[in-house]
C-alpha cells in the first residue's frame, strides 16, 4: 500500500515521513543560524558602529535587522509550527479515509 499524501501549499505532494524530516531539517537550520548569529554578530555589529566608519541608511537598517535575528528566527519557527500542526491534521485525515475506504 502506497503511503498517503498530502500537498502543502498545493504546489507539493508529500507523505508524512517526508514532510516530518523537512520540518525536522528546518528546526536544525534555525538552530545554527542561532548559534552562528550569537557567535558572530557581537563583533560583525562593533565593527559596523564605529565611529570612523561614515553612517549610512543601509548599514543602520543592517544593523536593526540583524539585531533582530532572534525574534525574526522565532517568529518563523511559531510559522512553521502552526503549518506542522494544519499538515499533520490533513495527514490524519487523508489516512482516515484510506482506511475508510478498506
Amino acid at each position: 500500500m502506497e503511503p498517503a499524501r498530502v500537498k502543502v501549499y498545493g504546489l507539493f505532494s508529500l507523505t508524512k515521513r517526508r514532510y516530518l524530516g523537512q520540518a525536522i531539517v528546518g528546526v536544525v537550520f534555525a538552530g545554527l543560524i542561532l548559534a552562528a548569529w550569537w557567535f558572530g554578530w557581537p563583533p560583525l555589529r562593533d565593527r559596523l558602529t564605529r565611529a570612523e566608519l561614515p553612517a549610512s541608511a543601509f548599514r543602520d537598517f543592517l544593523v536593526a535587522v540583524l539585531n533582530n535575528v532572534p525574534w525574526i528566527v522565532l517568529a518563523v519557527l511559531v510559522f512553521k509550527a502552526i503549518e506542522v500542526f494544519f499538515v499533520l491534521r490533513a495527514f490524519a485525515r487523508r489516512a482516515g479515509s484510506v482506511s475508510a475506504r478498506k
